[in-house]
């Protein structure tokens, strides 16, 4: 029924099987076939994400800040370009540092963990 040009994928645990060495041995186990284990780079990994998300927040709201000064309700417009605000320059800043943060926290503790963190910043 496909045409003949449609590539076959294989089924998740024969593709990980595929990986070569270091890759997973079956669908669900670890590498060494241990259970995963809580270590001191998995904690600072989470504390990262943690402290991350707290900054982007903080840094978002005065960003929200700066916009709210700004603006003219008369005109309906802001009175400067929001380029030329300190104040919206420290909430970029403060977010781009946290999301570095956020980066530099893929590295400590695996994606499942610190993505879920971060969203709790969307409630």
């Amino acid at each position: 029924a496909f045409h003949s040009s449609v590539r076959r994928f294989l089924p998740l645990d024969q593709f990980l099987l595929r990986l070569g060495p270091g890759s997973m041995s079956k669908l669900g186990e670890c590498p060494t076939g241990e259970a995963t284990k809580i270590d001191g780079n998995f904690v600072i990994g989470v504390c990262m994400s943690v402290v991350a998300d707290v900054v982007v927040a903080v840094a978002l709201a005065i960003t929200k800040l700066a916009h709210n000064r700004n603006w003219d309700a008369v005109e309906k417009r802001g009175r400067k370009p929001y380029t030329k605000l300190p104040l919206w320059w420290l909430g970029i800043t403060l977010t781009a540092g946290g999301e570095l943060g956020n980066l530099f926290a893929y590295g400590f503790a695996p994606a499942a963990v610190v993505a879920p963190v971060g969203s709790v910043g969307v409630l």
